[in-house]
């Protein structure tokens, strides 16, 4: 590696036991979004340590490579936020290339490889992951951009899942792949250079304490104009209350209901009332009767804020409003934590899921369901979430569950398990392991799980099998499993008679025990899997006759 391709590696450091790959020529464009997107086994995780070479095969043009800018220490040195549009003919690029240069922000724009865009923000060290994340969550409103909007890393803390494997979380696709796609853009929209682009990020730099001061600057600065009682209540409510409201009254008004509930619980009614008059332009609908008749119906319980809603999202200062007496962590409905970046690992037939949950501390915490039922049963969900984040959310309808759980959907991203990782590929290469391993040579050691070739087919007892399957951190059930070996053999033309495995046979050991004289007896509970799926792996083995000091019967 050159000096420049050094320094990318340096700032592009993050999770290094595994890194993700996209076979960017083989992906097609959405007809109706226009966004990029990839099918089975194009994107996915490596499943190997990154490496120097895979580095140099990005620049070069040969593979894309993506990083997971979280590390195992939580740390990290680079994140992004990721302009995804619905519609990316629709995207304003120059607004937020002017909103970089008005503000004054380090973050630089980049080509993201769906067509929409990246804006990295590089510091000087490694920092903790949160860090990045916070900040780039607090600037989010100044391109008006909703709280949900992608942010890199998606994850600030890692760990391991339930079988105490690692967790990777998510990876962002890197720039300059083949140095001349994903590149950056100038103030002006020009694409610039790849050595220009790495002495943009040096100049860009951040420390920890250098985007603490950016980000509360910023923050004081929109805040400043908003009504005083806001100033222990939702940011967003301050920003918006600087001029009289003629959109989203309604939207309004029912957020400082809930700050007001709380705030003046003896006379919030007539506080209502005030604020309508105070931050809205009446008109012949918007009037005081009006209002009254939305009070009267939020006299009862009512949920929390609605920090979603297109009309607050865009002005959310999340990092503020949770410091805040009267703000968004003083809700009384804060029963579960936000689930998002929902991933769907595609083993196939049996999916596994991560999605993360934020903490009380603030942290963003992956958490691993197995199989599907572990998100669709919310009894075993709220034990996920208490086992891997300690927070422990309590029963809720099941009308509010499946909600939330749509809700979560709506962030899924697939992605392909590393190569080999498969169920289906653990078991073939372990049956392969299996069906090679120590050869039935005698009556004695078929019968204690050695294997038997006999007309093409391997023959040996289930049972030692699946025990050696365990022991090889084999987690399905031993049904389960034989169905999987089942599938394995299954041709995609029905016509095809081509030969099954078999499950729970009686087989006899060829030959004739020499002390009776008499055929061995039949071996029970054995499995008979046809040897032409492993011809390449296969060594015939000679039977050898059963020696008379060798007889238990």
């Amino acid at each position: 590696m050159d000096e420049l391709q050094k320094e990318f590696k340096k700032y592009f450091t993050g999770l290094t036991r595994n890194f993700g790959f996209c076979n960017i020529s083989n992906g097609y464009t959405d007809p109706e979004t226009g966004k990029i997107r990839f099918r089975a086994g194009d994107y996915g995780w490596s499943g190997k340590p990154i490496t120097d070479a895979d580095y140099q095969q990005h620049l070069d043009g040969t593979k894309s490579i993506g990083i997971q800018p979280c590390n195992d220490n939580d740390l990290a040195r680079f994140g992004a936020i990721d302009i995804d549009p619905k519609v990316y003919k629709d995207l304003n690029i120059k607004f937020y290339l002017d909103t970089i240069q008005e503000k004054e922000l380090p973050l630089i724009p980049v080509k993201s490889k769906s067509g929409g865009l990246h804006l990295y923000l590089f510091t000087k060290e490694l920092i903790k992951a949160k860090e990045i994340k916070d900040f780039l969550e607090q600037v989010l409103f100044l391109f008006k951009l909703p709280i949900t909007t992608e942010i890199f890393p998606k994850q600030t803390k890692l760990g391991s899942n339930t079988d105490g494997d690692k967790i990777n979380g998510n990876f962002i696709n890197l720039p300059y792949f083949g140095k001349n796609e994903r590149v950056a853009l100038d103030p002006s929209g020009k694409e610039i250079s790849f050595a220009l682009f790495l002495n943009c990020i040096q100049l860009n730099t951040q420390t920890s304490e250098q985007l603490k001061n950016i980000s509360n600057g910023l923050i004081q600065k929109v805040l400043t104009g908003g009504a005083d009682e806001f100033k222990d209540g939702p940011p967003c409510l301050e920003i918006l209350s600087k001029e009289k409201m003629t959109d989203g009254r309604d939207r309004f008004l029912y957020n400082y209901m809930v700050m007001a509930k709380k705030k003046y619980p003896d006379d919030w009614k007539d506080k209502v009332l005030e604020a309508a008059r105070n931050y809205f332009e009446f008109n012949a609908t918007w009037k005081d009767d009006y209002i009254e008749k939305k009070i009267k119906n939020w006299d009862k319980e009512t949920k929390g804020h609605t920090c979603n809603d297109p009309l607050l999202s865009p002005v959310c200062v999340k990092s503020e409003c949770i410091k805040r007496r009267f703000g968004i962590i003083s809700d009384k409905k804060i029963d579960w934590p936000l689930m998002t970046n929902l991933i769907k690992v595609d083993f196939k037939p049996d999916p596994e899921y991560y999605f993360t949950v934020e903490n009380k501390k603030g942290e963003s915490i992956p958490v691993h369901a197995k199989d599907v039922n572990k998100l669709k049963d919310q009894k075993e969900l709220r034990g996920l979430i208490m086992a891997q984040a300690d927070i422990f959310p309590p029963p809720i309808k099941t009308t509010q569950f499946w909600e939330m759980i749509n809700a979560l959907l709506d962030t899924q991203d697939t992605v392909q398990p590393a190569p080999g990782t498969r169920p289906t590929e653990i078991l073939k290469k372990l049956l392969k392991e299996h069906i090679n391993g120590p050869q039935a040579t005698t009556y004695n050691s078929f019968l204690s799980g050695n294997v038997l070739k006999d007309e093409n087919y391997a023959y040996f007892v289930y049972d030692d099998f699946y025990t050696f399957l365990k022991e090889n951190d084999w987690k399905k059930d031993s049904s389960r499993t034989s169905y999987m070996i089942e599938k394995m053999f299954e041709s995609k033309d029905k016509d095809d008679d081509l030969p099954k495995p078999d499950f729970g046979i009686k087989k006899r050991f060829p030959g004739t025990n020499k002390k009776t004289n008499k055929p061995y007896p039949g071996v029970n509970h054995c499995a008979k899997i046809p040897l032409y799926l492993f011809e390449e792996e296969e060594e015939v083995e000679e039977i050898i006759e059963q020696q008379e000091d060798e007889e238990i019967v």
